[in-house]
Formats: C-alpha cells, structure tokens, sequence
C-alpha cells in the first residue's frame, strides 16, 4: 500500500505548495512512483509542474471524482518532471458544497477513489496531496484518505495556533481513519541565524518537539527561482542547487524511516 502525505496548514503563506512539488520532484529521483492531487482552487501546483489548468474542465479536476462523472486514473497529466498530476481548476472552490451533499459528508470520497485506482492497477507508491489553507470537509476528506500530515510552518505567532486546530482535527481523523499516523512539522524557508527563526524554533519545540521533523527547508534563492520558472528544484538549475536538493532528498529518506519503504 503507498504512502499518502497531506500537506496541509490552515494558514496561508507558509510554503506547503512549494514543499509539495519539490518533494514530489524528489521521490521521483529516488524512483517512487508519484501522484500529486491539487486539491486547491488557486492551482499552484498545476500550474508549477507546467499543467494548461485553463484548458482542462472542472469534471477533469477532484470535483469530477466526487459528483462521480470520472475516475482518478482518467483526469492525471504525466508532467515532464514524471510526476502524476490530479490538476486543479478555478472553480475547485465549489469542492465543499460537492462533498457536503454527499453521503457522510464525502469524507470517504478521496480515499474511496484512491481505492478504486488501485483495484484497476493504478497505485502511485507516494500521492502528495496540495491543500488549500482552510478547514472543513476538503480537508477532512483528506485526512481521511493520508496515511500522515505534513505541516509546513514558518516563523510567526500564528501558525502555532493553526498547528493546534489542525493537530485537533488529525486527533478526530484518526478515529476513523486507522492508517493516519499522525501529524509531522515541517520547518520551511528558515535562516538558521536569524534571531526570530531561533526563537519561535524553541517555541515550536516546546509543543511539538515529538512531531518536529528532523529536516530543515532553508531559506534559498533557488526554491523561488525555480518556482517562478515552473519547475521543481530538480529541474530547475541555479545557486546552491546540490545543497537544497540534498535537503529535499534528506526529507524523502526522513519520512521513509518513518513510515516505511512503500509496497
């Protein structure tokens, strides 16, 4: 069974499409297979990975997935960096009026076409799932469907209350989703010498010291460049490129220790 990682954080700007497709990019260097699902209107990572989102329909986006007019395995795009890409659409916002007219919320919508795939033959060993920074049922169907949630964070006082609502849902998720194993934190775009980064690090790990992953994104250049170029870090050549991409490597191999290799 593959891995499933929800990035997710209720608050915005803190980097979780950045983190998704460059991690992404990296299992794929480490041969995984890989399915990337947008599951956020503004289509970052659609677009990051070189998806045309203005040419695809909305029933080609999760919507179509959850009204039932199409299987996952029909609506992916194989990107040029070999990623596997649900993309999103403009109109995606119309996702949790979907799942809330659906049975039980369609909290087992995701997690039932993820099923699905597989019994025809279609199952990535990692799905990355991009979220757009909001509770309610999208994200709860998420976490229905992940078997762990990444939380990107970045030096501010909001975030902790976020990572707690956000800690308070995975809690409910686990209930009735055996297979989550929790929440990780990822800290992103840190300046190890920065005095603010120091000091909410400490914060941060008096709450979540057990959830703290090991790995630290870095503040670099290259992760924005290459973003703006629309390509992972991978792809994208440019200053310190050995080192970030070794960081994003280290991640995979942090997450694998964790969870175990994918069969």
């Amino acid at each position: 069974m593959g891995h499933v990682f929800a990035l997710a954080n209720e608050k915005g700007g803190v980097g979780k499409t950045s983190i998704a497709v460059n991690l992404a990019a990296a299992f794929v260097k480490l041969d995984f297979t890989v399915l990337l699902i947008d599951l956020d209107a503004q289509r970052h990572a659609s677009r990051w990975l070189g998806v045309d989102t203005e040419v695809r329909q909305l029933d080609q986006s999760f919507v179509g997935i959850a009204q039932q007019h199409c299987r996952l395995q029909e609506c992916i795009v194989r990107t040029d960096e070999g990623i596997d890409v649900l993309p999103s659409h403009k109109d995606l916002v119309s996702l949790p009026d979907v799942l809330n007219r659906s049975m039980g919320g369609g909290i087992y919508t995701l997690h039932k076409a993820l099923q699905t795939s597989a019994n025809v033959g279609y199952q990535p060993a990692i799905t990355i799932l991009d979220l757009a920074p909001a509770r309610g049922p999208v994200l709860a169907a998420a976490l229905a469907a992940a078997t762990r949630c990444i939380a990107p964070v970045q030096a501010a006082d909001l975030v902790l209350q976020s990572l707690g609502d956000l800690s308070a849902s995975i809690i409910q998720a686990s209930e009735f989703n055996p297979q989550l194993r929790g929440l990780s934190v990822l800290r992103n775009n840190y300046t190890p010498r920065a005095n603010l980064d120091h000091a909410y690090d400490q914060a941060l790990s008096e709450v979540y010291q057990d959830q703290l992953l090991q790995t630290i994104i870095p503040s670099r250049a290259l992760i924005r460049l290459a973003s703006g170029a629309q390509q992972s870090i991978f792809r994208f050549s440019g200053p310190d490129e050995v080192a970030v991409r070794s960081t994003f490597l280290a991640l995979c191999e942090e997450l694998l220790l964790l969870d175990g290799v994918p069969t």
